[in-house]
């Protein structure tokens, strides 16, 4: 029987690896651009942050 259930835990893990794979690579997609948005939005010239105070 031990086998039995062995061979099931590694047949089930087999079966997610692709989903844990997909949701890993989809969070750092999303951080990346989120990150890249950051920067994007930190590089205001000084000019316009003198006229917003």
């Amino acid at each position: 029987m031990p086998s039995e259930s062995a061979s099931v835990q590694l047949s089930a893990s087999r079966q997610l690896r692709p989903v844990v794979i997909t949701v890993v690579a989809a969070k750092l997609a999303v951080a990346a651009l989120l990150l890249t948005t950051v920067n994007l939005q930190a590089s205001i010239p000084p000019v316009e942050f003198a006229e917003l105070r």
